[in-house]
Parts: structure tokens; sequence; C-alpha cells
């Protein structure tokens, strides 16, 4: 049988020809599962980042509740933990009455300072997640508040509180109580332009801003502070014990402590109530001090005896008398009808520190006058100074 070479080529040809097609369909099935799968994660990853963007927005809406746009634009660049950490720590002071976004002003809060060295963004939060519009300055919670004052007042005071402990506990460590100055710096500034914001010009001073248990642990503290200061160790009676007992350094503590929230409350909140009780501890340290002096003065030295005013106070100026110091001193006594009578009498010498609380204020010829001794009673007229 002949080989027909003509219908063998022809056949060959076919055949690769029918090859070729089927590798192009295989490969153009490829081409188009590969697409397919391309595709897919895709649209995978867009339906992710439309999620995560989803919980951003949710999130920063969630912010508005609690902080202002500006606070909020600070908030969201940090990423999601960090604003996570900002809507808890906002639920969180809203439920006690405080106000997250006072909070969030204060010096090292507990808002802000969350470490987010490792955290990762949230969606494109930074980039599109704007902040709510129509929400103004005020914290949306804030804003069915009758009195918005309050949460602010309230937050201003539980750190102002913290903060004086935070003093307590820092004792004699002066590194620590550098740290606590640069906090309570920050704090008089940023508290003070909250309370400058809020106070209309119409306000009085009468309202009050702290609640009872918060301006008497603001007292306790204080009073705590200062006693720290002078190593007092008092008794559960209020009594000195220990190594000062039997002397006026508590009525010293009292007028320091009194001192030191009259500064406070003057920087901050200008509490009316928390003024009189200032007055209050002034008041009852002045009575301690006289008292004191009263009981003590037989045990006044030659050295702190002076025969007139004017050596009393040069012996003030050339640093013989500290502040504390009891004194004795013959001064004219006026009377009413008659010559004035020269009589000693015993005080301490309290300087011109607690001037801001009113010590050291007496009335002459019926002129309220300054003086930085606390004249406590006239001495009897037997009485003989030591020589």
């Amino acid at each position: 049988m002949a080989f027909n070479l003509q219908a063998f080529g022809a056949g060959f040809a076919k055949k690769l020809t029918e090859d070729l097609d089927t590798e192009r369909d295989r490969i153009t099935k490829l081409a188009d599962d590969e697409t397919m799968v391309a595709t897919r994660q895709r649209l995978a990853k867009q339906a992710k980042r439309d999620e995560e963007q989803e919980i951003a927005d949710n999130l920063v809406e969630s912010l508005s509740l609690y902080f202002t746009p500006e606070q909020i634009e600070d908030i969201v660049p940090r990423g999601k933990i960090a604003v996570a950490h900002a809507v808890s720590k906002g639920k969180f002071y809203d439920e006690k009455g405080m106000s997250a976004s006072s909070m969030y002003t204060m010096p090292n809060n507990d808002i802000a300072n969350i470490d987010t060295a490792n955290t990762t963004s949230i969606g494109d939060v930074s980039k599109t997640a704007d902040v709510p519009e129509g929400m103004g300055s005020v914290p949306f919670a804030s804003s069915f508040k009758t009195t918005p004052p309050t949460k602010e007042y309230k937050t201003i005071a539980a750190f102002q509180v913290s903060l004086l402990q935070e003093r307590i506990d820092a004792g004699t460590d002066l590194d620590k109580i550098a740290i606590v100055d640069a906090k309570e710096e920050q704090f008089f500034a940023q508290a003070s332009k909250l309370e400058n914001a809020k106070r209309k010009p119409e306000d009085d001073k009468t309202k009050e801003v702290y609640t009872n248990s918060e301006r008497s642990s603001l007292i306790t503290k204080a009073q705590k502070l200062h006693r720290n200061a002078l190593d007092l160790s008092v008794g559960l009676r209020g009594q000195l014990i220990g190594e000062y007992q039997g002397s006026n350094k508590l009525g010293l503590a009292e007028l320091n402590a009194a001192s030191y929230l009259h500064t406070q409350n003057t920087n901050v909140l200008q509490e009316e109530t928390l003024f009189k009780e200032i007055v209050g501890m002034a008041d009852n340290a002045k009575v301690m001090l006289n008292n004191f002096a009263i009981k003590s003065y037989s045990k006044v030295t030659k050295d702190n005896t002076f025969e007139s005013t004017e050596a009393l106070k040069e012996a003030v100026e050339n640093g013989k008398i500290k502040v504390g110091q009891n004194y004795i001193v013959k001064a004219p006594y006026p009377r009413a009808g008659e010559e004035p009578e020269m009589r000693y009498s015993v005080g301490t010498y309290v300087g011109s520190s607690y001037k801001n609380i009113g010590v050291g204020y007496t009335i002459k010829n019926g002129e309220q006058i300054y003086t930085p001794f606390l004249s406590a009673s006239l001495l009897s007229r037997n009485f003989v100074p030591k020589q």
C-alpha cells in the first residue's frame, strides 16, 4: 500500500492546530481563573477595608460623645488602641459625672498617656474619618446637662485631690517633688483657662463646685501634707504626739495648709464655700497659736523679750526671731478716755506668709493695718521680764 505523504501532512497539520487550540484554551482558562482569584482577593480586601473604616467611623462618632473636635483630631491619628482607650475612658468619666474632655486637658492624664508605640492604624482613620459636623466645641454628652460647668468642675476637683495625694506620697524625694511641681503648674494653667471660659461676667462666687466629700478630702490632704512637712505626728484626737509634743507647730501647719488651699482656690475655681472653710482653718490656727503663747509665756527667753515694738522689729530684721517663735513686748495699751498704759503682752511672730488668709491684720484707730505679729494676750501688770 503506497504511503500518502500529502494526506499525512494534512492530518499532522490538523492535529497540531487542534493541540494549539487546546493549549490556548487552557492558558485562557488559567488567565481567567487567576483574574477571578485576584478579583475575589481585591473584593475581600476592599470589604475588610470598608469594615475597618466603618469601625473607625463608629469609634470617631463615639469619641464625639465625650471630646471636642480639636481633641478628636488629636486622638484619632494615634491608632485603634488609643481611640478605643479614649472612648472607654470617656464612658468611664461620664458615668462618674465627670468631663472626659476636661480631664484630657490635665497634665499627664490617663486618657492621652497610653503606650501606642506598637499599635497599628485603624483603617484610614487619620485620613478619612472626619469629626462629625454640628458638634461645636462642647462634647455631645454635655449638651443635655442643665448646668454645663458641673462636670468640668467635678473633673478639676478630682484631679486636684489626686495631685495633692501625689505631693503627699512624694515625701522628701526631690525628683518626685519636681515632677509634681511641673504637673501642678500645668494643672493651674489649664484649670484656670477652663474656669475663665466657663465663668460668665455676671456670675458670682456663690456656686459650689466641690462636693462636700471632695472639699473635705482636699482640706484633709492639705493638712496632712503640711503636717508631714514639719515632721508632725498627730493623735486620734488631733493632738500633737512624739518629738514636737508641747510645741505650737500644729498651729503653724494649719496656717500653712490654709494658705496653700487659698492659693489653689484663688488660681482655679474660686469657690466661696472653700474660701469660708479656709478662713475657718486660719481662725482655728490663730486660736491654737494664741493659746500656746498664753500657756507658754513663762518659757519665753530674755532674748525674745523686748522693751519696745521697735526693738522687736529690729530683732526680726536681724533674723533673731523666726516664724512661729513666741515673744514678749512692752508697748502702749490704749484705754478709753485715758492715756495709753505701757503693758507687756505675749504673742507669736507669723511673718508675712499668711497675709492672703487674713492673719496678722489688726484694727488701729478704726483702720485695718497689717502686722507680722500675732498678739495673744496682755500679761499681768505685775509681770517682770527675765533678766
